[in-house]
Formats: C-alpha cells, sequence, structure tokens
C-alpha cells in the first residue's frame, strides 16, 4: 500500500508537471496571438499615420494650384494650418517607428524633403503672374513642386512596404512557433484530464483576456477609415483555389455597397463583390496566399452609381489573407485635374460680344443699376467719353426715370455729364487702361433728394461694366447715428432689434486709445455672442483677413490721420471660419472732449456673391457667342457657296436640256430645283436667326399643322422610301417664328425617321394638349398660365434614359459615325429654338422601343 502511494504519488506530481507543460505551451500561444493582434493594431495605425501625413502634403499642393487658378496670391493661413497639421502628424509618427530604424531614417529624409517643398510652396503661393516671363517663372515653380512631390510620394511607398514587410514577417515567426505536435497535446490533454478542474481557472482566465483583446482589435478596425476584410481560400478537388470566404470585414465596406457586415460575413466573395474575378483582384488574392508575397494594386469600382478608386494591400495572415483597402478617390482626382488646372490658369480673357438679351434675364432681377459703357476714342486711341450699350431696369428706381432702352447707344457725356466733374470719368478711364476693378461712390440729386450710390467697375472687352448699389440708407443710418449719439444709452434695447433685423452692427471706436464698443449684432456678425470680449483695434485686427490686412491697416491710420477714409470694403474670418464682406462707414466726432469715430457695418457677402455669378455669367456669355461667331462663318460661307453653284448649275440645265427630259424627269428636275431654292431660303434664315435677337416684330400668329404639313410634304420621299407611318393630330395657333417652328418639326421628325427601328414598322405620333403650368412636372421658367405640350412620339431604337440632356448638346452624338450620318447639332438647335420661344423642350426613352419629345410652348 505503501507503495502503491509512492506510485501514485508519483504519477500526480508527473500529471502536475505534465499539466504545467502543456498550460505552458497553451498560455505561450495566446500570448504569441495577442501580440499580433496588437502588432496588426500597431501596423494600421502607422499605416493611417504615414496616409494622413502625406495627403497633407497633396492638399497643400491642391491648395497652392487652386489659389493660382482663382488668382489669389499670398493666402497662407489655411497653408499654415496643413503645415501645423502635418507636423503634428510628423511627430505622432516619429514617436511611433522610434525603435525602426529604417522608418527613422525614411522620415530624417522625408524631414529634408519637406523643408524644400514647403519653401517651393511658399514661393508658388506668393507669386502672381503679370507677365509672359514671369508666366515662365510659375511653370518653373509648378515643376519644382512636382519633383518634390514625386520625391515624398516615393518615401511615402518605402515606409508604407518596410510597415507591410515588418507585419508580414513577424506574422511568419509566429506562424513557425506555434506549430505544436497534435499526438504530443492529445496525450498530454488525456494525462492531465484527472486534475482538469484546477487548470480550467487559468485557461479560462486567458480565454476571457483574449476576448478583449479581440474585441479591441475589431473595435479598431471598425474605426479606421479603411476597408479591412479577411478571406480563407475555398479550393476544389484539385486544390485548386476557386473562391474565398469572407470571415471578416469591417463596417466601413456598409459605406460604399449599402449592404450590411452581417449579411456579407460568411458568403462567397463571388457573390457577395463577382466584380473582383474581372478586374484581376481575385489573381492577386490568390497569389498573396500561394507565395505569401504582399500584393499592391490600385483599382477603379462602380458601387451604386458612384466611382471610387481603392488603393489595395494584401498580406497573408494564418490561413487566410488580409486585405486593406485605402479610398484614394479624392488624391486621384487631384492628380487626374492637375493638367486641367495648369490650363485653366491660362485661359482667362475670352471676348465678349454683343447679346443684350441675354444680359437683360441675367440682370433682369437684381436690385442694382448695371451699365455697360463701350470707350470712343480719339485719332490717337485716347478715350474721350463712352457710348452706353446696356442698362436694366433697376434703372428706373435708380436715378433717372427714363426708360432703359431709350438710353442705349446714347453718350454718357449726354446722359451722365457730371462724371467729367467729379472724377469718376477718369476712374472709368483707369479701370480699362490698368485692367483692375475700381471701387468708389458718387453723389446724385433726383427730385430735390440726395442718392449715394456704391460703384464697382470692371474692365469688359475696350469698355467698363459698373455696377452701383444705393447705399443712401447706410449713409442716412450713419448720419442719424451721430445726431442721436446722446440719446443712444435711451433707445440702446430698440436699436439692438433694429440691427439684427437689418443685419448691420454700430461701433463707437476711441481714437487716442484704440479702445472700441461694438453693438450686440456686430458680435454676431463676428460669430460670438454680444460682450464675449473686450474690442480694441489690434485684437479686432485678428478676425481680418490676411489678404485684406493692408486695406484695413490704412483704414484705421486715415480715420485717425484725417477723420475719413475712402476704404469701405474689407473681408473677415468669423469664429467658425466662415469668410464675410463687411462694408463700413464712419464718421469723426468729439466725445468727451474724446476724439472719436463712430459708424455702422453691414455683412455684404450675399451682394458680393451675387456680383461673382454675374461675372459667372460673362464669362459663359463670351463662351456662348464665340460658337455663335463660328456658325456665322459656316453658314454665311461654307454652306452657301456649294447652294450658289447648285442653283448655277440647275439654271443652265433648265436653258438647254430641260426640253429633253421625260416628264418623269421633269418632275424630277423641278423638285431638285425646289429643293435646292429651300435649301438656301433655309441657310439664309439660319444665318438670320443666329445674328438676331428675340423681338416682337418676328413673332407672328401660325397654323402648327400648316407649318408641320409643309415639312411633311418636303420629306414626301423620305417617308415612302422608309415606310413610316405618321399620325397628327389637331395643332394649335401660336404667335411664333414662322421659320424657326419649320426648322423645329423638321429636325424632331428627320431624327425620328433616321434613328426607326429595324425589326417592326416605324411609325410616329404627333400629338398636342393644353396644361396648366401647375400641372407640369419639368423644372423651368413658367411666367404663362397655360402651355401646349406638342409630344412627337416614334418606335425607334430609343437611347439610355441617363442620356436625355446631353442629345440636346451642341455636337452632341450617341452613335458613331459609321452606324448613323449627321452632325450632332440637330437637337441641339431644337432646344435653342424651344429656349427662344420662352418655352422648354425633354426627351424620355427606352433603349429598344422609342423616344418621346415633349415641347412646352406659350398658350
Amino acid at each position: 500500500m505503501v507503495k502503491s502511494s509512492k506510485i501514485f504519488i508519483v504519477l500526480l506530481i508527473l500529471s502536475i508537471a505534465l499539466l504545467t507543460f502543456l498550460g505552458s505551451n497553451s498560455y505561450k500561444q495566446i500570448r504569441e496571438q495577442e501580440k499580433t493582434a496588437e502588432l496588426v493594431v500597431f501596423t494600421l495605425r502607422v499605416e493611417t499615420e504615414i496616409n494622413t501625413l502625406f495627403s497633407r502634403y497633396a492638399m497643400m499642393q491642391s491648395q497652392v494650384l487652386k489659389n493660382k487658378l482663382q488668382d489669389k496670391v499670398n493666402h497662407t493661413i489655411i497653408l499654415n494650418r496643413q503645415k501645423d497639421s502635418a507636423l503634428t502628424t510628423f511627430n505622432n509618427l516619429k514617436f511611433l517607428t522610434q525603435d525602426k530604424p529604417n522608418q527613422q531614417k525614411k522620415l530624417q529624409e522625408l524631414r529634408t524633403i519637406q523643408e524644400s517643398f514647403y519653401a517651393a510652396l511658399d514661393e508658388l503661393n506668393a507669386y502672381k503672374t503679370d507677365t509672359t516671363l514671369e508666366e515662365q517663372n510659375d511653370a518653373a515653380l509648378l515643376h519644382n513642386v512636382s519633383v518634390l512631390m514625386d520625391e515624398i510620394e516615393a518615401i511615402k511607398t518605402t515606409m508604407l512596404g518596410n510597415a507591410e514587410d515588418y507585419l508580414a514577417e513577424q506574422q511568419k515567426q509566429f506562424s513557425t512557433s506555434r506549430l505544436i505536435n497534435p499526438i504530443t497535446t492529445l496525450f498530454l490533454g488525456m494525462t492531465a484530464l484527472v486534475i482538469f478542474l484546477v487548470s480550467f481557472w487559468q485557461i479560462n482566465k486567458q480565454r476571457k483576456k483574449n476576448n478583449r483583446t479581440t474585441a479591441f482589435l475589431e473595435s479598431v478596425l471598425k474605426n479606421t477609415e479603411n476597408i479591412v476584410s479577411y478571406y480563407t481560400p475555398v479550393t476544389n478537388d484539385n486544390n485548386k483555389i476557386i473562391d474565398f470566404k469572407i470571415n471578416f470585414i469591417n463596417h466601413n465596406i456598409e459605406n460604399v455597397l449599402g449592404t450590411k457586415v452581417k449579411e456579407m460575413k460568411g458568403k462567397l466573395l463571388s457573390t457577395i463583390l463577382p466584380i473582383q474575378f474581372k478586374n484581376g483582384v481575385f489573381e492577386h488574392l490568390v497569389d498573396c496566399y500561394e507565395t505569401g508575397k504582399t500584393q499592391k494594386f490600385k483599382r477603379n469600382h462602380t458601387f451604386n452609381g458612384t466611382d471610387y478608386r481603392f488603393k489595395t494591400s494584401v498580406v497573408k495572415l494564418n490561413n487566410g489573407v488580409l486585405a486593406t483597402a485605402s479610398d484614394i478617390t479624392e488624391e486621384h482626382i487631384i492628380k487626374k485635374n492637375l493638367t486641367a488646372t495648369k490650363d485653366q490658369l491660362e485661359a482667362q480673357n475670352l471676348l465678349l460680344l454683343d447679346n443684350r438679351a441675354f444680359l437683360s434675364n441675367v440682370f433682369k432681377s437684381t436690385s442694382n443699376i448695371v451699365t455697360h459703357f463701350k470707350s470712343i476714342r480719339d485719332a490717337s486711341e485716347k478715350i474721350t467719353d463712352f457710348e452706353i450699350l446696356f442698362i436694366n431696369d433697376a434703372l428706373n428706381e435708380g436715378i433717372k426715370n427714363n426708360i432703359p432702352s431709350e438710353l442705349k447707344y446714347k453718350r454718357a457725356s449726354e446722359i451722365y455729364p457730371n462724371i467729367f466733374k467729379n472724377g469718376v470719368f477718369e476712374k472709368m478711364v483707369s479701370c480699362i487702361e490698368e485692367s483692375r476693378q475700381i471701387e468708389y461712390e458718387t453723389q446724385i440729386n433726383k427730385n430735390g433728394k440726395t442718392i449715394w450710390l456704391h460703384d464697382t467697375a470692371i474692365k469688359l472687352n475696350d469698355g467698363v461694366t459698373v455696377t452701383s448699389r444705393d447705399i443712401t440708407l447706410e449713409k442716412t443710418r450713419a448720419e442719424k447715428l451721430n445726431a442721436l449719439y446722446a440719446e443712444i444709452e435711451i433707445q440702446n434695447s430698440i436699436f439692438k432689434d433694429a440691427e439684427e433685423v437689418a443685419d448691420i452692427g454700430s461701433y463707437v471706436w476711441y481714437l487716442d486709445t484704440g479702445a472700441a464698443v461694438i453693438s450686440d449684432n456686430f458680435y454676431r456678425i463676428l460669430g460670438y455672442e454680444p460682450n464675449a470680449f473686450e474690442v480694441t483695434f489690434d485684437n479686432y485686427r485678428k478676425f481680418v483677413h490676411p489678404d485684406d490686412l493692408k486695406r484695413y491697416d490704412k483704414f484705421g491710420k486715415e480715420m485717425v490721420e484725417k477723420g475719413s477714409s475712402n476704404i469701405h470694403t474689407y473681408r473677415i474670418i468669423t469664429k467658425s471660419g466662415t469668410i464675410k464682406h463687411i462694408y463700413v462707414n464712419g464718421q469723426n466726432i468729439i466725445k468727451d472732449g474724446r476724439n472719436t469715430s463712430v459708424g455702422v457695418v453691414q455683412d455684404i457677402t450675399d451682394s458680393v456673391k451675387t456680383e461673382e455669378k454675374l461675372k459667372a455669367k460673362n464669362q459663359e456669355l463670351k463662351r456662348s457667342n464665340a460658337e455663335l461667331e463660328s456658325f456665322n462663318r459656316v453658314a454665311s460661307h461654307d454652306l452657301q457657296e456649294p447652294m450658289r453653284k447648285i442653283q448655277m448649275f440647275i439654271s443652265r440645265l433648265s436653258e438647254g436640256e430641260l426640253e429633253k427630259l421625260s416628264d418623269r424627269g421633269k418632275m424630277y428636275f423641278n423638285k431638285i430645283d425646289s429643293s435646292a431654292n429651300r435649301m438656301q431660303t433655309l441657310i439664309k434664315y439660319l444665318l438670320a436667326y443666329s445674328r438676331i435677337n428675340r423681338t416682337k416684330k418676328d413673332f407672328v400668329k401660325i397654323e402648327l399643322d400648316t407649318t408641320l404639313h409643309k415639312v411633311l410634304d418636303d420629306l414626301e420621299e423620305l417617308i415612302a422610301e422608309t415606310g413610316v407611318a405618321i399620325t397628327v393630330n389637331n395643332l394649335p395657333t401660336i404667335k411664333a417664328i414662322p421659320f424657326q417652328m419649320e426648322q423645329l418639326f423638321n429636325n424632331l421628325v428627320n431624327n425620328a425617321i433616321k434613328y426607326r427601328s429595324t425589326t417592326h414598322s416605324p411609325a410616329i405620333t404627333i400629338d398636342c394638349e393644353k396644361l396648366p403650368r401647375t400641372k407640369i412636372k419639368e423644372v423651368f421658367d413658367k411666367k404663362r398660365k397655360n402651355y401646349y405640350r406638342i409630344t412627337i412620339k416614334d418606335n425607334g431604337i430609343g437611347f439610355e434614359q441617363e442620356n436625355a440632356k446631353k442629345i440636346f448638346g451642341l455636337f452632341e452624338r450617341l452613335h458613331q459615325k459609321e452606324q448613323y450620318s449627321g452632325t450632332g447639332i440637330g437637337l441641339a438647335i431644337c432646344k435653342k429654338i424651344v429656349v427662344n420661344h420662352r418655352g422648354h423642350i425633354t426627351a424620355t426613352s427606352k433603349l429598344g422601343i422609342g423616344s418621346t419629345f415633349s415641347i412646352y410652348l406659350p398658350a
């Protein structure tokens, strides 16, 4: 018994020893798994910091190029913020990689290149192109920035590669060390089963810890900006990989696919992302798993109608592959548009042609007085006077009682003689000769009252466009403020409410000390609550836009020294970072024996934006008129010349050969002669149409039935040849330009015949319906109560609905020339004709079924 007890004691000790060995190995494996998880988290964090840092550099480059495009010089505040953000990210990255010599070496190289890169950006940002030589310097600076950016990208690629190689190396070491002989483990487990309860507590404790580590890892993966997924291979009977199973994918994929993660886990890659088997991604996954080599590639994808570009890195991990995809769509767009951006920097000065009808529509809704003057020069090319080419309707409520159309083509010396006395004429001349915007104020007397105008003059062609804004109210408020200053304490609450309603603010500035008091609404304009901080001239200066600091300082100096200033506008940056345009008007008074400036400020941001929109409309007008001029050249020569020759030869045949023809031949000859004459007339109509504006005398009452049947008679042979069946219901009588309506129907019917079906009998139905504007869903400017909707419906080949707007563009075609002939301008002309009649045209279609063109014309 003693001997047996000793044996059991020895066996128990041996069991404990075996359990200890088994537990030790299990614990070691768990620790290795924890290290691997921590390493993945660390690597993802390093990669995120690397991508963030280098994205900062790309954003700096993009910001500077954007400034060049918008002709903004020395716009440093945003650039400096980006530098600060880049420095923070750089320091974080340096701390994370402090035990990685290779990464530290690359960061040192980056620091050197970064200094040159910042210097190049600052020089380019501060550089303004005015001459050809300076444009060459500008190009050199752009090239220098591009070269430095390429070097930075190379360092980025190396650092990302180092991080991923380190991760792969550690994973390889872990995979090697975790292998344990299954037989040994089974034997030790069975031997240690008798003391399982003793070891269970420790194993269970480690399991819970491992679950916490896994949960932490999933939390990191969920909050990263990248799409991280883990796939395991699916093989066939020949052990060949034919698909991958999605074991894990973080929630970022939901923003792209619109599918919940829980619906994708456990599914096959071919089911969720079949595109990966067409664009080569599947082959990269297989290669990574079979060779163990890290795969890096970029691919374009379209999900739910949105285009993406992803940069993906794939590494082998355990029995599968780990794929990390970064969305580089914005970076790709920036690089793709670098060339276009450079071209846009050079394209700034298109010619503006006379198109007063368009200008009237643009300026009709503005309350400002907009006048365009064309310069008149003497023999020595000196500007001596101006001719009025355009005045909008706001003039009637402004400084004159004349109808704007009565003032057109008259001289400024006749209508505004005072501009030659008060210095305005010289300012307009300077605007043209110096090619710069000039702002000034003018004083006008009307019916015994004084009207103050704030004028903005900009050069346009060889003339100047002056936008006049009535600031009489602001002037009056400033004067009343000075007169009522003694009573301001009593009426303060009323005045605060008035300021908030009018979106103005007021200030009292003591010129001897620089201290100031501003109204509650002035604080709100700055983005603060009333009395949020103490105001002085200097601490208010921090709100002024960096590009306007010189103007602000000059304003302060002139107010102190002269008591007034010609500077009334500047920009501020509010607490939230919003840029606002401020108009200020003040006067100096003596208050309590101290030299004091009092005045009002107004947020005129909306007015400035309106002026910028007008400038954009001017650029659009230049492009439109350039196209019109090109068409005039073609219509006046290239089209008319061959038609004249055709008519000449027809005339000669008619004189000498007509009697030799048969009756059928004479009929054909007469049709040729009629068609040639009609073609000549049509060319003349088109040429006249392109050169004139829409006027009331062009519109006459016409019966659209008669017009349409005239068009169908001209297309008689084509209709007979194609066998198309045309059904026409009653069309209305409207006021329109006859030849334009003929052109409209001709183009649309011709278009329906050209794109007819080849599988069944072609048919065209033309119908009309009168609708109140409230029942018209299409969006356009509906100024009439009722409209005629004329529909031209065919059963032809149709087109994709997504191209419904594209087809009305100039020279836009949906088919190759080998398939269907045409110039691509027919539908563009249709749209122009309908718009010219204050109407609207739309197209609805379905591929293979047919198209319907709907024309809305005023009833």
